[in-house]
């Protein structure tokens, strides 16, 4: 029975973190230039409000895992459907600051209800034992948010401008992501009970007594990976117009990011299976590593900047299913979406700071190198914070 559900549940999830993703993290990056230039507002107030909706999804994200652990994914991702819609159509008709950021702060409710920690507990309460292979399917068209949304942004910006784009993607929510949770996530939920199977997914690898330090390690990795991931695609096209590329070019090399990151996936799922994920993990966080330094070494070259959007895009697409996968060998699924957010919301909590916190990097002139060394180091300390978590025993 489960092979038949996942046939119509990975893809229907799959479109709908497009959509949400898209609409609700990725346009501001393309968007964000003309709604500050409307509203008279600077690029800390702008991001303020959008770090605001990534500090409230972090609160929320422990118990919309519960909720999903107790009510099933069916009812809470319809629910977040809704409240993205609504999000969406406040912040196009936003007319000063406080209507801004209450719009925001409604849509960092909507993401945590929505996006992908919701979308994996959910998963893993009707995959069995392809909860990996389920993920990694859905992460693949999970990745072409950026892709869909950065370029689409951007002809919506152009022909209609912010706000009606802004309505358009709230006409998704309730014509798309809401139909597809109501009729193709499950009703019914089969919670896995603690000693029913030996597999490691089921019962986790760590001893209990290393589990309380693997958890915070794991906690501190995801949550420097997820700030500068933050930091970088909110600030990306704005960063690479300061690295010397034009407009038109910034996009279309961050449109990469979205296939790079399908790319990542596409390996993970092929010659990644062969391995354990905490080493996959290992190597993707890596990689992070790599793409600032190109990302700090670009002067204006193109292929240098296709280089950059490659390994950045392949590397977070891997964490992405890691994120994942990984607490999921360490703990086991037992209340699954009670441990996802867990680990979800110190992440959560460091993308919302990013953005507010690198302000600079939304104007080209201010893009400096000291920023982005910054941003090198964290990501030197999460490979650090990583080992220390699949290693402990």
């Amino acid at each position: 029975m489960t092979r038949p559900i996942l046939f119509r549940l990975v893809p229907s999830l799959g479109l709908t973190q497009i959509v949400s993703w898209g609409a609700l993290y990725y346009s501001i990056a393309v968007l964000g230039s003309s709604m500050r230039d409307e509203l008279g507002l600077s690029a800390g107030a702008l991001f303020g409000a959008y770090s605001l909706s990534l500090f409230l999804s972090a609160l929320a994200a422990p118990l919309v895992g519960r909720s999903i652990d107790r009510y099933g994914g069916r009812r809470v991702m319809s629910v977040g459907s809704v409240t993205a819609g609504l999000a969406l159509l406040a912040i196009a008709h936003a007319h000063s600051v406080t209507m801004l950021y209450a719009a925001w702060a409604l849509a960092g409710v909507a993401m945590a209800m929505t996006l992908y920690d919701a979308a994996f507990a959910t998963l893993s309460q009707h995959s069995g034992t392809s909860y990996r292979t389920a993920l990694t399917a859905l992460t693949l068209m999970g990745g072409l948010a950026s892709t869909v949304f950065w370029p689409l942004s951007l002809k919506g910006l152009e022909w209609f401008g912010w706000r009606e784009t802004l309505n358009g993607f709230a006409l998704m929510q309730f014509a798309i992501c809401l139909p597809l949770h109501l009729f193709f996530v499950p009703r019914t939920v089969t919670p896995i009970a603690p000693g029913k199977t030996g597999t490691d997914y089921e019962s986790g690898i760590l001893p209990r007594k290393s589990r309380r330090r693997a958890f915070v390690a794991l906690g501190v990795a995801f949550a420097l990976n997820g700030f500068i991931v933050s930091a970088l695609t909110v600030h990306l096209i704005t960063v690479l117009q300061g690295k010397g590329l034009t407009l038109q070019s910034a996009v279309w090399i961050g449109a990469f990011f979205g296939p790079m990151q399908v790319a990542g996936r596409i390996l993970e799922f092929t010659i990644g299976r062969r391995f354990s994920s905490r080493r996959i993990g290992m190597v993707a966080l890596w990689l992070l590593v790599g793409a600032v330094a190109l990302l700090i070494a670009l002067q204006g070259e193109v292929v240098l900047a296709l280089a950059f959007a490659v390994v950045f895009g392949s590397s977070n697409g891997v964490v992405t299913i890691v994120r994942g996968t990984v607490p999921a060998e360490l703990f086991g699924r037992t209340g699954y979406g009670g441990t996802l957010g867990k680990l979800a919301a110190p992440a959560l909590f460091a993308r919302a700071i990013a953005p507010f916190a690198f302000a600079p990097l939304a104007v080209p002139e201010t893009a400096s190198l000291g920023w982005l060394l910054l941003l090198m180091v964290m990501a030197v300390l999460s490979v650090a914070s990583f080992s220390v978590a699949v290693k402990a025993r």
